[in-house]
């Protein structure tokens, strides 16, 4: 039997498997090269990075290079001697042939020559530009306006020159929200904006700002020392008279002339995502209309609209409209599920009209649905791709076998004009294919250094597909499969030094609290279980209506392996761990998900978990029904403060973190999209603060207080209602921290539960490194020349907090 000190060091390395290397390969991310061929990706072996390249039509698997032999020819040009393991090659990609590789680190772009190792400071188009279809221009946004550049073709200087003049910081071009865009490594991307299929024009918009009130920060500990530094930022909450809007240009590029669509200026919506970021914008195939899905502030009506570019006059095609709200796919994170279809002036469409997200094939030219694509029993997941000539769409489909839980996704094959659906793999467990651009991919593409919108699972031929295969219960595989299925190579089986003691969770399908609505989730079980003894549980809970929570991987699922290794954790210095996801969350069927609208402290319902939990001592009699915990970060982190407030004779223990604690101090794009047109009674219902007088048990709060996506006002005020109903709880604040739980905060977390759920003594101080911590570690290491360590530090405040990133 391990001690708690030894307990601990298990829980550490689970928390960051970026370091422990406890399970490798799991996770791949598939890059195609532009002929479709060939994919390469990222292979850990030992302390080393092996980039490998992939030739599809056979599943030939060979090296590339590896990490550190890029890092010693760095190391010679750079005359320094560098940390293979901490340098971080940011924006890789290999080149069409496969002959070299470029990459960013310390301040410059490079391209290294695999034969003989030659390694050169790289110039080219920088990589904040839009390149034109005809690749002889291109746009960037700089100065909050948006420019042309006339890209020399025999050596000489590019021609620079404006294409906007009037933009200001809160009245830009070609951008997000401010909110949504902080920091320096924000300005460093390309434009939000489409470029004409002909290179004639380019379709952006002017975001609006000038009347959203501000909302201050202040930065107590600034990296530099000295005086604290205050800040604002103008964010658009619910309620507000004047939220951020976007008013729509097309730019001719030849003459600067530019057209506004004749049509009302659309609100911010699906989390604050620019209309074009959220693909809710295209071209037509002979560039002589645009079109605009314009989703009007609630998100009850949606519209589609078509402009004539000549006039700037606007004709609306379809709306689309509900009681509760539109949903245009499953993730309100990623790009709408919709595909257009320029050539054939058509639009593939996702709608919950039926009860499931299914796709509806339009016609552009009359506005008029021509038929479903998709129907049955379960739902699309995502729009992988769409090929026009073969007529078919390239998705995932949830729920499509009976037989599995129905948020196990296959890919499938579905023909545009019959309806015809293939499962084009349909083995036992979670199938996971990339989406080109897709939130998750961007977000790991920045965590692993791969150049932004590199990573797809679907080659841009249409002819291959990499998925990730796995189940909670085993370690995953990913294979290259033939369009039609047929599987070419595995292209990795991951590996795993897992820890003595440990044990596969067991997934588990309860009822809700209403004794019908099935429910779905997963159980861990403490490491070294003695049959003899009784266990704590911690329910580990996100409270979101636009996430599911439950892993269906193990390892395997990038964004999934944070919840499932967090579980572990607590697994693993001896408690039950559940992961649940209850009535009101997504990925199923409209009924269930919308069970939480218009009541946000009721997403994943607490009720459903209390039931759910007591299902389970049932079964695994080793439960302690006396000793159940709750954690959770984000909105995890608020449904866990209302565990504590509510329900505090259930849930003895809460930590919370970075929690949303009061929807009406949250962007307006969610609150009103979820719990309603903002009214305050209404709202008070689903703020923490107002249930302060009802805490009984122990709660700890954690909050960074540069938390840009969790804004740190709601948790002040939930600590200030706590005072005033002279309860007692305990805080812990970081003044650096952004929406993350980092290395401290995460063994904080464990020692609140040992000390309050265990009735233990935490070990000694063991020092934790979350992944956050290790990646922007490594970023800053690899940001300037090692020598100078004050520009070294400076660099932090480039890289936004990534831990975390999809909660609320």
């Amino acid at each position: 039997m391990k001690t708690l000190e030894q307990r601990y060091e298990v829980a550490r390395k689970l928390l960051n498997l970026e370091e422990s290397n406890f399970v490798r390969n799991g996770e791949v991310f598939p890059c195609w090269l532009p002929d479709g061929d060939q994919f390469w990706y990222m292979r850990t072996e030992g302390d080393d990075t092996e980039y490998r390249l992939v030739d599809a039509a056979d599943g030939r698997n060979h090296l590339l290079v590896k990490r550190s032999g890029i890092v010693a020819a760095l190391s010679e040009r750079l005359k320094r001697s560098l940390d293979a393991r901490r340098t971080f090659l940011a924006n890789f990609s290999v080149h069409r042939d496969g002959a070299s590789v470029s990459f960013k680190a310390f301040g410059k772009m490079w391209r290294y020559e695999i034969v003989g190792g030659g390694l050169v400071e790289e110039s080219g188009v920088p990589e904040n530009r839009l390149l034109s279809p005809d690749g002889k221009t291109a746009v960037f946004q700089e100065n909050h306006n948006l420019h042309l550049v006339h890209l020399s073709q025999g050596g000489g200087a590019d021609v620079v020159k404006p294409l906007t003049f009037d933009g200001v910081e809160d009245n830009a071009y070609a951008v997000g929200p401010l909110s949504m865009r902080v920091g320096a490594a924000a300005n460093r991307s390309q434009p939000d904006a489409i470029w004409s299929p002909d290179s004639q024009y380019v379709f952006t918009f002017q975001v609006d700002e000038r009347d959203v009130p501000a909302f201050p920060y202040t930065e107590f500990a600034p990296i530099s020392g000295g005086r604290s530094v205050a800040a604002s930022i103008r964010t658009s909450l619910p309620g507000d008279e004047k939220v951020t809007t976007f008013r729509f240009a097309i730019i001719d590029v030849n003459t600067g002339r530019s057209i506004e669509p004749r049509y009302p200026r659309s609100s911010v919506v699906r989390m604050a995502s620019s209309p074009i970021a959220a693909g809710l914008c295209w071209w037509n195939s002979d560039s002589k209309k645009a079109y605009i899905v314009d989703i009007e502030r609630g998100e009850k009506d949606v519209h589609v609209v078509e402009v004539d570019v000549a006039s700037g006059g606007t004709r609306e095609l379809f709306t689309e409209a509900a009681e509760t709200y539109v949903e245009l796919g499953t993730n309100v994170y990623t790009p709408a599920a919709i595909a257009p279809l320029p050539e054939s002036n058509e639009l593939i469409w996702y709608s919950e009209r039926s009860g499931r997200g299914h796709l509806y094939l339009y016609d552009l030219t009359s506005g008029e649905l021509k038929h479903p694509v998709t129907h049955g029993a379960w739902q699309v997941r995502e729009i992988v791709d769409v090929d026009a000539e073969r007529r078919e769409v390239f998705f995932t489909a949830a729920g499509i076998n009976a037989a599995e839980d129905p948020y196990i996704c296959k890919p499938c094959i579905a023909n545009i004009d019959t309806g015809e659906i293939t499962v084009v793999s349909d083995s036992p467990g979670e199938h996971f294919v990339w989406k080109k651009g897709e939130f998750n991919a961007r977000i790991a593409a920045m965590m692993r250094g791969i150049a932004p919108d590199q990573i797809r699972g679907l080659s841009p031929n249409g002819m291959y597909f990499v998925e990730t295969i796995g189940e909670v219960t085993r370690l995953p595989e990913t294979v290259l499969r033939h369009r039609d299925g047929r599987e070419i190579a595995i292209v990795e089986r991951a590996e795993a030094n897992l820890p003595t003691g440990w044990e596969w969770p067991d997934p588990v399908e309860l009822l809700a609290d209403d004794g019908e609505t099935r429910i779905f989730g997963l159980l861990f079980k403490p490491f070294d279980f003695d049959p003899a003894k009784t266990y704590p549980l911690i329910d580990y809970i996100y409270g979101g209506p636009q996430v599911a929570h439950v892993p269906k991987q193990a390892f395997g699922d990038f964004m999934q392996t944070g919840s499932y290794s967090t579980a572990a954790s607590f697994a693993a210095i001896g408690a039950y761990c559940l992961i649940l996801d209850g009535r009101g969350t997504a990925y199923r069927e409209k009924a269930f998900r919308e069970a939480s609208h218009r009541a946000a402290e009721s997403a994943s319902n607490l009720k459903d978990h209390i039931a759910g939990i007591r299902q389970l001592a049932e079964i695994y009699r080793n439960i302690d029904l006396t000793k159940i915990g709750i954690a959770g970060f984000s909105g995890g982190g608020y449904m866990s403060a209302i565990a504590a407030l509510r329900h505090g004779d259930f849930f003895k223990v809460a930590v919370a973190g970075g929690g949303n604690y009061d929807q009406a101090l949250f962007m307006n794009s969610w609150g009103e999209r979820y719990h309603g047109p903002y009214e305050a009674a209404h709202y008070a219902k689903q703020a923490a603060k107002t249930y302060a007088k009802q805490l009984t048990g122990k709660l700890l709060l954690v909050h960074g207080m540069m938390d840009y996506g969790c804004h740190p006002a709601p948790f002040f005020q939930l600590v200030q209602s706590l005072i005033d109903a002279n309860r007692d709880f305990d805080q812990l604040t970081l003044p650096r921290a952004g929406h993350e739980m980092p290395g401290y905060a995460l063994r904080r977390r464990l020692d609140y539960f040992v000390t309050h759920l265990f009735g233990d003594v935490a070990p000694s101080v063991v020092a934790f490194s979350g992944p956050s911590d290790s990646i922007i570690e490594r970023m800053k290491y690899s940001a300037t020349l090692p020598e100078d360590e004050a520009a070294v530090e400076m660099v932090a405040e480039e890289f936004p907090s990534t831990a975390g990133a999809g909660d609320v």
